[in-house]
C-alpha cells in the first residue's frame, strides 16, 4: 500500500499554480489535474492513486484560508535565523576536588576486584543455561573493565590536583 509523501513546501508546485494564486485559480487547477489522476480513470496505476492524493491534500491545504495562511507562514522563505550567540564554557573536572578523585580510585579498585572475584565464581560455579551464563560473564567483563577506567581517571586528576598546587 503506498502513503502519501509530500513535501509540504511544494504544495503550490503540486497543483501549478503561484503562491499568489486565488482561491479560484487553485480550484480549477485542482479539478483539471484530478480528472486526469482520479482513481477511477486510472484503475490499477498505483502510481496515479498516489499522485492523486498528495493533489488532495495540496488542494484541502490551500483552500482553506486558515490553513493557507498557516502553510504560508511556515513555509515562506524569509531571512535566515541568526545563530544563537557562542558562550564561553568552563570545563568542570570530573572530580573536582582531591577526596572525590582518591574515592574514585579505592572505588576503580574496589570495582575490579569485584569482577575478579566474579570471574573466578563463574569458573568454579555452574550457573545454570548458557543465557545466565553469558550474561554473568558480561557483567563480570565490565567490571573487569571499568573498574581500572576509574581508577586511572582518578589518578590521573589527583595527579593534576598535585601539580596546580
Amino acid at each position: 500500500m503506498a502513503t502519501v509523501t509530500v513535501r509540504r513546501s511544494d504544495l503550490y508546485q503540486v497543483l501549478g499554480v503561484t503562491p499568489t494564486a486565488t482561491a479560484d485559480e487553485i480550484g480549477v487547477a485542482f479539478r483539471t489535474q484530478a480528472r486526469r489522476l482520479h482513481p477511477d480513470r486510472n484503475p490499477g496505476d498505483a502510481e496515479a492513486a498516489e499522485r492523486f492524493k498528495v493533489l488532495t491534500l495540496a488542494y484541502q491545504t490551500l483552500i482553506r484560508p486558515r490553513s493557507r495562511d498557516a502553510y504560508d507562514r511556515r513555509h515562506v522563505p524569509g531571512p535566515a535565523p541568526a545563530a544563537p550567540p557562542t558562550v564561553a564554557r568552563h570545563h568542570e573536572p570530573i572530580f573536582r576536588t582531591a577526596g572525590r578523585a582518591r574515592a574514585a580510585v579505592v572505588s576503580g579498585v574496589a570495582l575490579f576486584v569485584l569482577g575478579v572475584a566474579a570471574a573466578v565464581a563463574l569458573l568454579v560455579v555452574d550457573t545454570g543455561g548458557a543465557a545466565e551464563t553469558v550474561t554473568l560473564w558480561i557483567a563480570a567483563v565490565k567490571l573487569l573493565v571499568c573498574g581500572p577506567v576509574l581508577a586511572v581517571a582518578g589518578a590521573l586528576r589527583l595527579q593534576r590536583i598535585a601539580t596546580e598546587r
